[in-house]
């Protein structure tokens, strides 16, 4: 039979790469198949292939617009087809970009059973990500699978469960008859199909009896079965094939019927035994090895299935939205036609696009058991449920479906459940499936030791994978897939981190009430875990509030609300690995796919959850049972962890916690880590080929650094696919549009531009609050890039709060800025070029200085407080927020504006720009190590205290006010918790004896009262969290220098007129000699970002005192050629070289002192980059001689780094 076919397609030429040309190979071996059958196993893609009975030709084409084209080709064979109900399978090769198919249509008689690119063969194998590693379960054998040894109903002995005494009543629905059957101690009962008829009332298994299922297809529809028998459906070795169903029926209304646990369900109890085994699948579910689009009928998966025709399968959704909030949620249930090894085609069309990429690839699961227990449905959420209760019960549950299942807000009626069963590793649920599910799906309570694996819940109401009370420890929950999960009344969101306060209802009603009995499923998650001790291993979460929840219990809940020796929250990760998580996170602006936050307890006797920032100390036990403050320090530590199309990847609010191997995909932030955080070895892909998530469109970022107190490392991470885009956003100075939070595509800055925005960048941080400032708590290491703009890098929006002034990190290699040495990364202002080697990065609004200056000190991030007690900050006063709280756009801040801090040598006294930042009555100061000076507004303060909270003993910094001559101190050091070590610093003779004794002495030079703050001895030196040779250091506020100054004050300032000291000899890199300054310093012009001379000041603001002497050329007004062996000044700063050199005695020279220059008091807060000048020559410099110290040095012998504490 010949028959002429015709292919027509919409095609743009500039897309393709041989656009118009198409190739019809039917096999050359003339396969035929069935129409119900799928692609052939061994047709396999790299096959010769033969033209039979026809030719290649061009398309005729349309041309439609817009580059498009139509094209359309007709094809004769003359093929004999063997009868009408047989197919030619033909595949058609059009050659195209991979990121751009094209969608052919057939048209005509034939079918043509699948159309193929070249670019996406079918893979063999399962896909393997880059870093992440699927885990999955074991193979089991065919006959593990098919093997019926050892089944209960062939032992015998049996008596017919339709001649068991059975009492009827017309208690059943609309008044129906039921029985109520009556077994015998001791009796084995078999029920078989034609032994059930009806409904039932009440079926009790008592001790010693049995009641046992044949492998037959059978219904038992009973409102309740309690079991303190045996209960026998197949065995561990004897999978039945069924189909076995057991129907639960009954109203909220009816009296109890279960020994206290209600009706409509299953319970064992006592002795009670339950198994239930039906048919063995394997994989319960997989992944797709390739994307399924709209109108597919067909799959193509990782694991090759024994699943059959007419069964159901769920695909889960591939983007991020699975909420219904906006639109309907784009899971799907197909039904099975036919399978053929890892092809699975449906009985009808998709309608979503499910996608599967290298990156990360949508999971198909199987809905279909021959064991099935179904509650009847209720509109209210009164369905079935079963329960295995009490430590001599044991339950035993694979291959069983349950549909209907749960009663909203009724504790313990869940689908599957284990309570209070105490340790138990007899039990376990496995292959089940827990669907259209009202409360909960799988529940571990009060129970130890027990294994839920390889199973699948679909549509749940509730926290699925529920571990209740905070006791539950040392399960594992392996192997299991949860998707499409749904909060219990209103889903919790609230504002800014705090979350939602939500209380019990203490009388909910059912599922259309919108109340909750357990305030904690307002977040209802895939994986709620109230105690974290647990393996937890190669599961996938899909949708929910979160995919994973970990909220802190600082007490056990329930049952075991008085067990005070326990505190859950204390308890670490027992194992978290090969887990992945995706499409949720929506409900809420800091929720995420994994979410480790939130607290549950008690206040009075109801139930308070506070579903935000709550953050958990996990820790060793000081002593068994026994949980307090003092154990030692654990990170929950989260393995090989696969995360995408989520709001965030994950978001744990602290104390302590290790994000280890991890891949990220079409997120919106990668992580959000608080306390002391390490994330290595992770990938972060900002745009996969998923065109559904739109992510190019939507906001996206890689890591955003906090503003206060929380240690954030991120090391070996690489970036792909952040790409700013064509969208930009402009911010002219003065516009406050910025503080709505626009959604932009990149950084911005025009020429008056005084703040600029960010979007789809990898490294930000908080900038809106003044009150809350950053330390040095960011390090990076290893950071690699792929198709990430350099404008994205690295971008801050630029506000006049603390938090935007004092933003740092530090690039420990150099990989994350690309300078590739050693990087401090400094905000928008000159306060972080300290000296001329620093540059300032205008495509991020950024200043770079190198961490390791050749020849000189290693420059630290310093973090001191420094607050005036006598003086409020309306006063102009530092340490009162007053009304400086909160996020900057709540208000004009300009008000807490008190003072500036600036490094030494640079100023108009100096001829250039101050290096400085605005101070404000909120204290904390961040910095590059050096040398500062604070100047207030309105003088000099008579008191104030300074907190070294941040300076190492390596660190080298100087700080210094300025006082009227004659001025006096009193300087004293307090313990915050130790009186003992209390003391009092004494005068230095001069800034040589300062820097030999930084932790007993301060300077006086006339000018300037000058302290090298540093934690006294006992306090230690500051320590520090280290991950990957990067680190950060701790914050400690134990030791106070409290300075009184003999000045007369006028409202606790002393009156002076400020001065800038000169700039520190050995504190800043000069490669090209200057020659030295006239004594009235000539302005400069603006700065510009490239290193350029220092010019050394001169004369200095007062006579320094010389009491150390070091040999150098005395400086003169005219340069001269040669060095004069007049001493002069000696250096401030000891240089490197240790060895004393004896030098001849100092003649002191009378230094004039220069007119007092009004400092700006805040530089431009962008500078504007000019093109680097050429070096105007310079005079012959006078040689200067290496200057030998005289005094100890002052960065003392590194100590060496001791190894982090071991992990679990």
């Amino acid at each position: 039979m010949a028959f002429e076919m015709k292919l027509t397609g919409d095609a743009n030429p500039s897309l393709a790469y041989n656009p118009g040309l198409v190739w019809f190979k039917p096999d050359a071996k003339s396969k035929y198949t069935r129409d119900d059958s799928i692609w052939p196993e061994d047709f396999a893609a790299d096959q010769p292939w033969d033209v039979v009975d026809g030719e290649e030709k061009r398309f005729s084409s349309t041309d439609l617009g817009d580059g498009w084209y139509r094209y359309e080709l007709t094809w004769v064979s003359s093929i004999n087809f063997p009868s009408a109900s047989q197919s030619l399978w033909i595949r058609l090769y059009l050659w195209m970009r991979p990121e751009k198919p094209v969608n052919f249509h057939i048209r005509g008689d034939v079918c043509l059973y699948r159309v193929e690119t070249a670019r996406s063969p079918p893979p063999a194998v399962p896909y393997f990500h880059e870093r992440f590693s699927i885990l999955e379960p074991p193979v089991p054998s065919t006959a593990e699978m098919e093997q019926q040894i050892d089944c209960p109903w062939a032992e015998g002995g049996f008596v017919d469960f339709a001649s068991i005494p059975t009492t009827y009543a017309n208690n059943g629905p609309s008044g129906a008859s039921v029985g109520t059957p009556t077994i015998a101690p001791g009796q084995k009962v078999l029920v078989t199909a034609a032994s059930v008829g009806g409904m039932y009332n009440k079926i009790e298994v008592p001790e010693t009896a049995e009641l046992v299922f044949a492998d037959e297809a059978i219904t038992l529809e009973v409102r309740a079965l309690l079991v303190k028998g045996k209960l026998r459906i197949g065995g561990p070795t004897c999978r039945v094939q069924g189909p076995i169903k057991i129907v639960f029926w009954g109203s909220k209304t009816d009296p109890d019927m279960l020994e206290g646990h209600g009706v409509k369900g299953l319970v064992g109890t006592g002795n009670g035994e339950v198994d239930m085994f039906g048919r063995r699948f394997y994989p319960t579910w997989t992944r797709l090895a390739r994307s399924a689009r709209a109108g597919d009928d067909r799959v193509y998966l990782q694991r090759a299935v024994n699943w059959y025709p007419g069964q159901e399968v769920l695909l889960t959704t591939t983007v991020r939205d699975d909420t219904d909030l906006g639109s309907p949620n784009q899971n799907e249930v197909m039904v099975i036609k036919a399978v053929n090894g890892n092809i699975v085609q449906f009985e009808t069309e998709l309608q979503y696009l499910h996608y599967a990429g290298t990156e990360y690839q949508g999971e198909v699961a199987l809905l279909t058991r021959t064991v099935m227990m179904e509650g009847v449905p209720d509109a209210d959420g009164f369905g079935g449920h079963s329960m295995v209760a009490g430590p001599n019960s044991r339950g035993r549950f694979a291959g069983v479906a349950s549909r209907y299942m749960g009663q909203t807000n009724i504790m313990a009626r869940y689908p599957f459940h284990f309570h209070v069963k105490y340790s138990d590793p007899a039990s376990y649920i496995s292959d089940c499936v827990a669907r259209d599910t009202y409360f909960r799906c799988y529940t571990i309570h009060g129970t130890h030791d027990a294994l839920e694996t390889e199973n699948v819940a679909f549509n749940a109401t509730g926290n699925c994978y529920y571990v209740e009370d905070g006791v539950e420890e040392n399960n594992t929950i392996s192997y299991n897939l949860a998707a499409y999960v749904k909060p219990i009344g209103e889903p919790a969101s609230g504002g800014a981190q705090s979350g939602d306060v939500i209380w019990e209802d203490t009388n909910p009603g059912g599922l259309l009430s919108g109340q909750r009995l357990q305030p904690a499923d307002s977040t209802a998650s895939g994986f709620y875990f109230s105690n974290a001790y647990n393996s937890i291993i190669g599961n996938t979460a899909s949708g929910g509030w979160a995919g994973f929840s970990f909220p802190g219990f600082p007490t056990p809940i329930g049952v075991f609300k008085d067990d005070t020796t326990l505190e859950p929250r204390a308890r670490n990760i027992k194992e978290f690995n090969g887990n992945t998580a995706h499409s949720s996170g929506n409900y809420w602006s800091d929720a995420a796919c994994i979410y480790v936050g939130g607290e549950l307890g008690y206040d009075g006797d109801k139930l308070k959850y506070l579903s935000g920032r709550v953050s958990r100390n996990t820790r060793v036990e000081k002593e068994p049972g026994y949980y307090d403050w003092e154990g030692t320090p654990l990170w929950m530590r989260l393995e090989n962890t696969l995360m995408y199309a989520c709001s965030k990847g994950m978001l744990h609010w602290g104390n302590r916690v290790e994000v280890h191997t991890a891949e990220f995909h079409d997120v919106g932030r990668t992580v959000t880590l608080f306390g002391e955080a390490w994330m290595g070895n992770a990938l972060a892909i900002g745009v996969s080929g998923n065109e559904e998530t739109n992510m190019e469109h939507v906001h996206h970022d890689g890591f955003q650094f906090y503003d206060i107190s929380v240690k954030s490392i991120i090391t070996d991470t690489e970036f792909r696919n952040y790409q700013i885009g064509d969208c930009r956003y402009t911010v002219q100075a003065g516009d406050t549009d910025w503080l709505n939070e626009p959604a932009v595509c990149g950084p911005y800055v025009d020429a008056g531009a005084s703040l600029f925005t960010h979007n789809n960048i990898i490294w930000s941080g908080l900038y809106h609050s003044d009150q809350y400032k950053p330390q040095q708590i960011s390090a990076v290491k290893n950071i690699s890039y792929s198709n990430v703009d350099y404008a994205g890098y690295v971008s801050l929006k630029i506000a006049q709060s603390g938090a935007s002034r004092f933003f740092n990190f530090i690039d420990f290699d150099g990989s994350a800025t690309g300078e590739g040495i050693p990087t401090i990364v400094g905000s928008n202002l000159n306060w972080w070029q300290p000296c001329d080697d620093c540059r300032f990065e205008t495509a991020w609004q950024i200043w770079l200085c190198p961490k390791k200056p050749s020849g000189l000190p290693e420059r630290e991030v310093v973090h001191i407080s420094v607050t005036t007690p006598d003086i409020s900050a309306s006063n102009g006063g530092i340490g009162d927020s007053g009304v400086c709280q909160g996020s900057i756009n709540k208000g004009n801040w300009s008000n807490c504006d008190v003072g500036y801090i600036a490094h030494w040598g640079h100023g108009p006294q100096y001829g250039d720009e101050l290096r400085s930042s605005i101070i404000t009555s909120n204290d904390g100061i961040t910095g590059p190590s050096g040398a500062w000076v604070m100047v207030l507004d309105n003088g000099s303060p008579k008191h104030f205290v300074i907190k070294p909270s941040q300076v190492s003993n390596n660190a080298v910094l100087y700080f210094a006010v300025t006082y009227p001559a004659g001025t006096t101190f009193t300087v004293t050091g307090a313990h915050r918790w130790t009186s003992s070590y209390d003391m009092t610093y004494t005068l230095a003779a001069d800034m040589s004896d300062l820097a030999a004794n930084p932790y007993t002495k301060y300077y006086f030079d006339g000018t300037h009262f000058i302290m090298m703050p540093k934690n006294h001895p006992s306090v230690g030196d500051t320590s520090r969290f280290e991950r990957s040779d990067a680190w950060v250091y701790d914050v400690n506020d134990v030791w106070s220098i409290n300075i009184v100054a003999s000045c007369t004050d006028t409202g606790g300032f002393c009156p002076v007129t400020a001065l800038i000291p000169p700039a520190i000899s050995g504190m800043c890199p000069s490669s090209t000699p200057v020659p030295t300054p006239e004594p009235i310093p000539t302005p400069m012009p603006t700065p510009v970002p490239t290193a350029v001379p220092t010019l050394e000041p001169t004369p200095v603001p007062t006579p320094m005192p010389t009491p150390v002497p070091t040999p150098v050329p005395t400086p003169e007004p005219t340069p001269l050629p040669t060095p004069v062996p007049t001493p002069v000044v000696p250096t401030l700063m000891p240089t490197l070289v240790p060895t004393p050199v004896p030098t001849p005695e100092p003649t002191p020279l009378p230094t004039p002192m220069p007119t007092p220059v009004a400092p700006t008091r805040m530089p431009t807060p962008v500078p504007t980059p000019v093109p680097t000048p050429e070096p105007t020559p310079l005079p012959t410099p006078v040689p200067t001689p290496v200057v030998p110290t005289l005094m100890p040095t002052l960065v003392p012998t590194p100590v060496p780094t001791p190894e982090p504490t071991p992990l679990p």
